[in-house]
């Protein structure tokens, strides 16, 4: 064989074999409770958008993921902060998906975390102003919603190196409809690995709530148990409200095992910038995970950082001939 064909033929050989593994191997970003920075300290929340868009390529980043509270307090500053940064991220086309918190609806006052007057349970369900801001048609990833035109629970779609990945946002202590309603959309997408967005879920001592907040509707343990552990291919569940960082692992009634990630640190000098870090090698089964914040270059040193290994990756199956 000529010495400069074999030369060109393993450079090639090594260049696909780099890109493969550049495809096995991705990040997916995780915004915490991002409430107190856009209310006390903007260039925190601009710090973390500002090392997303330079390291999309360097980090193969497919998705981004907020676990809601991405406001303060429900009023127009505060949804035009948060848009203009998430402009960004339309811009250079990556796809996103927001949970909504109890702070980003008409729960909370314009101006106060306090309750806002009238009953607060139908409160929790307005959500004009985050709509107004975040339509559907914003979101390049979204493939449906609960209700027409709301993206208060809605479901999006991606892939890595042909595995497929489902992600469902869900309203805070959801209302039994959107339970139903993410269960049928799981069913439908048994070829995708799910990941469950919602604001409330592990307690700081990593366990599931089992209560309500005093003003949503079903508690999270009751979502646990009638859509989380029924469906095989969810892998994992990511949520905020509560301080500061947990990790449950759950096995599901098909023998699946499931990760239950917390992170918040809204009363952490602002939220100090972080974001959870979600580091996949899906040829090694891995996915290993930190808190960084770009805003102080620093990754917590804590029990926040862990590795998972032997991830069960639901893998399309191929057409019989």
């Amino acid at each position: 064989m000529n010495i400069k064909f074999h030369n060109l033929l393993a450079l090639i050989l090594l260049l696909v074999g780099s890109i493969h593994t550049q495809a096995q191997q991705f990040t997916l970003p995780v915004f915490p409770d991002s409430q107190s920075e856009i209310d006390g300290n903007y260039r925190m929340f601009e710090s973390q958008f500002d090392w997303i868009l330079a390291n999309k390529d360097k980090l193969n980043i497919p998705f981004v993921l907020h676990v809601g509270d991405v406001v303060n307090f429900d009023n127009l500053s505060q949804w035009e902060t948060a848009s203009l940064q998430f402009d960004r991220l339309d811009r250079a086309g990556i796809p996103y998906a927001i949970s909504l918190g109890n702070h980003d609806t008409e729960a909370v006052g314009e101006y106060s975390g306090s309750a806002a007057p009238g009953n607060v349970n139908q409160n929790l369900r307005k959500t004009a102003k985050f709509n107004s801001y975040f339509p559907p048609s914003r979101f390049i990833a979204q493939r449906g919603r609960y209700e027409a035109g709301k993206s208060d629970n809605a479901y999006y779609t991606f892939q890595t190196e042909g595995i497929n990945w489902l992600v469902i946002s869900l309203e805070f202590c959801p209302r039994q409809g959107p339970i139903n309603w993410a269960g049928d959309v799981i069913k439908a997408h048994h070829e995708y690995n799910v990941i469950i967005l919602t604001h409330y879920h592990l307690t700081g001592k990593g366990e599931i709530a089992d209560r309500n907040a005093g003003y949503g509707d079903f508690s999270p343990q009751y979502m646990h148990d009638r859509l989380v552990k029924v469906y095989p291919n969810v892998r994992f569940v990511l949520s905020g409200h509560v301080m500061s960082s947990a990790l449950k692992i759950g096995k599901g009634d098909q023998g699946n095992t499931y990760y239950q990630l917390l992170q918040n640190y809204q009363n952490d000098d602002f939220g100090g910038g972080y974001l959870r870090l979600l580091h996949f090698d899906l040829e090694e089964k891995t996915v290993s995970a930190e808190m960084y914040s770009p805003y102080y270059k620093d990754t917590k040193a804590d029990s926040s950082t862990y590795q998972l290994t032997d991830l069960d990756i639901v893998r399309p199956k191929m057409p019989r001939n």
